[in-house]
């Protein structure tokens, strides 16, 4: 009988690497220390940010703490109360009371103890406005003391504005004339504020252009 042998020749040979391929992203020591110290400095920026804001609203860094407390009941109790009250009839005068109250201190007392403004009306001889600023001097008003009370003018218009739209959009038309009242309330004495500041700053920029002229005449008399 004839045996048939198969011979198997396996040629195993390790594969040449010719080419060196790079990779795609370098990380090398110097570029994770790059995007360390960033990181680390974003970081230090946003902690820094986050402490400026938590210290503008520090109570105990205010200079008229009492005022800062009661322009903030002020502001928050109409607003509460307008939540909390589920009847109308006597929704409708508490809650008008207490806006109208808070917009009378804010206006004539508060603004005046911590941001050194105070604003009005008055009916010229033609029957038309006029609206009146007194300011004082701001150099010494404290930084949270200016928070608080912008603060408050700011979120309770704002407020207002929301629950105009809610009781809009949800028609409850009896609700609807309560917000929409303590919202104009809040708007007047928001307008009349800005524009007090703006009218600060005016007398602020005039005087310091006098001060310029008149430092230099005394520069020019002293050339002389």
């Amino acid at each position: 009988m004839e045996s048939n042998s198969l011979d198997f020749k396996i040629n195993i040979q390790p594969k040449v690497i010719t080419e060196h391929v790079e990779p795609d992203v370098d990380l090398t020591v110097d570029k994770y220390d790059t995007v360390y110290q960033n990181t680390q400095q974003e970081e230090e920026v946003e902690n820094a940010n986050k402490d400026l804001l938590i210290q503008e609203y520090d109570i105990t860094e205010a200079a008229h703490p009492y005022y800062c407390v009661a322009a903030l009941a002020l502001t928050s109790i109409p607003g509460l109360t307008f939540i909390l009250l589920q009847d109308v009839i006597h929704a409708y005068p508490l809650v008008i009371l207490l806006q109208l109250t808070q917009f009378l201190l804010l206006k004539n007392y508060l603004g005046q103890k911590l941001i050194g403004l105070r604003w009005w009306i008055e009916m010229d001889l033609k029957g038309e406005q006029k609206w009146m600023f007194q300011t004082q001097s701001q150099e010494q008003s404290n930084r949270v003391d200016k928070y608080f009370f912008w603060s408050c003018l700011v979120y309770g218009t704002l407020f207002w504005g929301l629950m105009c739209l809610g009781d809009f959009f949800g028609l409850k038309i009896l609700w609807l004339p309560l917000p929409i009242i303590c919202c104009v309330l809040s708007l007047i004495n928001l307008q009349g504020f800005y524009k007090c500041r703006g009218e600060h700053k005016k007398k602020l920029q005039q005087l310091k252009r006098e001060m310029a002229k008149g430092g230099m005449n005394i520069v020019g008399m002293i050339m002389k």
